[in-house]
């Protein structure tokens, strides 16, 4: 799911993009958060972590990373949301929720942000 909403000034307010990759078979979702906040430190311009959180998403441990960044001399607000899922077949998998909005996270972009992530169901295998 791509969520990608625009505002009546044609560019974009807020958009919800969903990422997956493997990861390894000893990862815990709090190293996981740890190696993605290292990297963004790294990539993103004037990078600056708000608040990192534990939490449980359908029963799925989880870290719910907040912070902002540069890009284009304009400030980029982020909530990331990540999962690590355990597949008997195929192993562990990362999956990464992310909002952004540009200049602020607004009360109403959190409400999204939050009742998206609040709708999530995993399939489990029986």
């Amino acid at each position: 799911m791509n969520l990608l909403t625009h505002s009546n000034h044609g560019g974009s307010e807020f958009t919800f993009v969903v990422s997956r990759a493997s990861a390894q078979a000893d990862d815990k979702v709090h190293t996981v958060a740890a190696r993605k906040i290292r990297e963004l430190e790294m990539t993103l311009t004037d990078f600056h972590l708000e608040s990192s959180q534990m939490m449980e998403v359908d029963g799925n441990p989880a870290v719910e990373l907040f912070y902002q960044f540069k890009n284009d001399n304009h400030v980029i607000y982020q909530r990331q949301t990540i999962i690590l899922l355990v597949d008997p077949a195929t192993g562990k998998k990362m999956v990464s929720y992310v909002g952004t909005c540009p200049g602020e996270f607004s009360e109403s972009f959190q409400k999204q942000y939050q009742e998206i992530i609040q709708s999530l169901k995993f399939h489990r295998t029986k």
